[in-house]
């Protein structure tokens, strides 16, 4: 189903600028105005000044951060700052962090991919998008024709047969290796055998691509595409890192809700109205990761739960009574979305009873994410939010059950941990 090919990447050229950890940077949509700035300084050569350019107050429509990317983008190649491979790769990616004190590897590899509709069923979403970064990407591409920071989308082959295949090459030294400035170990393998190719290819012909992370960035390569057709001759595919659903190294984290400007919130009354479809249970105040091990120990029993922080200061624990409330209020979606803790959430309290319509919810009008339950509580208690929502993680089969369906899950509800490198491996969609 999925055409998978190798590509002549992007890369940086060492000898020009020597550690690669002063050119990467984390993906665009992390990156605060501290960050980039701190990016800029780190190097003039980083990824950061074509990936998330400074916007000025001047800019115009013959000068801005679009333009000077890709003037940037164009002096680099021109500079030999960054090299084109000269062969055809496969680009295999491992990186070792620590989550919840404990030490994974992540593996996966970086290729092309075919860009296709979601009405094929080839490539299937599982999350809904948010309007600004699809207008800012898609300008981004426009004026760069590449794909400076990948898709992360999963495929499922339980007998690991490819895995098993591109394990070898672990044996010998990476072609780029690094630690980040936060301690994650970062290896990549070029892999250019031909042979290798043809069975990875070969090997995606019956399977279905699972977008993980890079929703946005799909939809607008998609928008690229069908804006220029056969103008640029890589537009019809897309830089992709591809991982198993099997891998041990698969870390899915929580994105917690805040809400905010709420107009005329009666706390007393809304707590009233979620007794009709909770049992509302008031805990202590306590750390996160007390509140994460109570939501945790819920989840293992089966249970819809998340944990709501008010300003009084309160904080409760909040479990459905019935899921089939969910699918009476979404009888068009499927029961794998209908389970999600964050449909509930987001049907039967942010749509029923605060009254935010989806399209609100997708420009963030009225409602913002933190993956931090510190953050999120720091908020409502120094009354920059009204409530604050902790979720458990999304487990890895609920995503693949809710893609598999056709659904998409609620703006980010899944954060795949850790996020990919940016600029480890570009994608010129020139050639």
């Amino acid at each position: 189903m999925a055409k998978v090919v190798p590509f002549r990447g992007v890369r940086y050229n060492r000898e020009k600028i020597g550690d690669l950890v002063a050119v990467v940077t984390p993906p665009y949509d992390v990156i605060d105005a501290a960050a980039q700035k701190k990016y800029y300084e780190k190097h003039p050569f980083n990824i950061i000044r074509l990936e998330l350019g400074y916007q000025y107050p001047t800019d115009n429509e013959t000068d801005n951060r679009y333009l000077r990317a890709a003037r940037d983008y164009r002096n680099w190649r021109a500079e030999e700052i960054l090299l084109q491979e000269d062969r055809d790769a496969i680009y295999l990616y491992e990186q070792q962090f620590t989550a919840a004190d404990q030490t994974y590897r992540r593996t996966g590899f970086f290729a092309r991919v075919q860009l296709e509709d979601y009405e094929t069923e080839k490539i299937r979403p599982h999350e809904e998008t948010l309007a600004k970064p699809k207008a800012d990407r898609l300008a981004l591409m426009h004026a760069c024709h590449a794909n400076f920071s990948p898709v992360f989308a999963l495929y499922e082959e339980p007998q690991l047969k490819l895995e098993a295949e591109l394990h070898r090459f672990k044996t010998m030294p990476p072609d780029m290796e690094l630690t980040d400035e936060i301690g994650e170990k970062h290896r990549v393998w070029v892999i250019t055998d031909p042979e290798l190719h043809k069975k990875i290819s070969t090997s995606f012909t019956d399977k279905i691509l699972y977008i993980a992370d890079g929703h946005h960035r799909y939809e607008t390569a998609l928008a690229f595409y069908n804006a220029t057709k056969t103008k640029y001759p890589g537009a019809a595919y897309i830089l992709m890192y591809l991982v198993n659903t099997r891998d041990p190294g698969l870390v899915i984290l929580p994105t917690h809700r805040i809400v905010h400007n709420l107009q005329a919130l009666d706390l007393p009354l809304f707590k009233k109205q979620l007794e009709r479809d909770f049992l509302m249970k008031k805990i202590p105040l306590r750390l996160p990761a007390n509140l994460s091990k109570i939501l945790s120990e819920e989840q293992k029993q089966g249970k819809t739960v998340f944990i709501m922080g008010t300003q009084e200061p309160s904080a409760y624990l909040l479990t459905l009574k019935n899921r089939a409330k969910v699918k009476a209020l979404t009888p068009r979606m499927s029961a794998a979305w209908c389970s999600l803790d964050v449909a509930a959430l987001h049907v039967l309290v942010f749509q029923e009873l605060l009254g935010m319509d989806p399209e609100r919810m997708s420009h963030q009008e009225n409602l913002t994410y933190t993956r931090d339950e510190g953050d999120a509580f720091r908020a409502v208690l120094e009354g920059k939010a009204q409530m604050v929502f902790i979720l458990n993680p999304t487990k890895i089969e609920q995503v693949t059950a809710v893609a598999g369906a056709g659904d998409k899950m609620p703006q980010k509800s899944t954060y795949f941990y850790p996020k990919l490198l940016t600029g480890l491996i570009l994608n010129d969609l020139t050639s």
